[in-house]
């Protein structure tokens, strides 16, 4: 009957150790996290806009991470207007946040094209995905899907007939 009972607190013991040290491990492998704070367009004219996603993005780890590359899909009222990908190179601190603008170029006449009856000025609903890459000394390159629903105003283009250019096939 001792036997029995030090083998079960002998096991006990095992178990409880083996449940701190996935504890631990599961903490320092605690993958980033990230939140879309914003879009908005800027620096707009005939030739194109810049899409600017503002995204928090917090490191537990105790060195810093690359953010490598995001990729993004942006529709209005069920109507993808924008998808792409974009390599970046920045430094996330370790065991910190930080707010990062992350900027693309589109063809903002296309985009208007898309988007069917929207003109400059306007403000439309968005639903934006993107998924930023991070590399982790851990679990290697990591994939964070983040989301966001909003409005934004598409930005006005002084001086210009956009009907005339929309319908004119440039």
């Amino acid at each position: 009957m001792m036997r029995m009972a030090k083998m079960v607190l002998v096991g006990a013991l095992l178990t409880v150790l083996v449940g701190c040290e996935s504890m631990e491990e599961r903490m320092s492998l605690r993958k980033p996290t990230a939140q879309v704070t914003g879009m908005r367009f800027q620096d707009a004219d005939v030739y194109g806009a810049t899409v600017v996603f503002d995204v928090q993005i917090q490191n537990y780890y105790p060195v810093e991470l690359p953010l490598m590359r995001f990729s993004y899909a942006v529709s209005s009222q069920n109507k993808r207007f924008m998808a792409g990908a974009q390599e970046v190179a920045v430094k996330i601190p370790a065991g910190g946040s930080q707010a990062v603008s992350l900027p693309v170029r589109i063809d903002y006449l296309s985009t208007l094209r898309l988007l069917g009856g929207m003109r400059p000025g306007a403000t439309i609903p968005y639903e934006a995905q993107l998924d930023l890459t991070i590399d982790t000394p851990r679990l290697g390159a990591i994939a964070l899907p983040l989301g966001r629903s909003g409005e934004v105003t598409l930005p006005s283009l002084s001086g210009v007939d956009v009907d005339k250019l929309l319908n004119s096939g440039r």
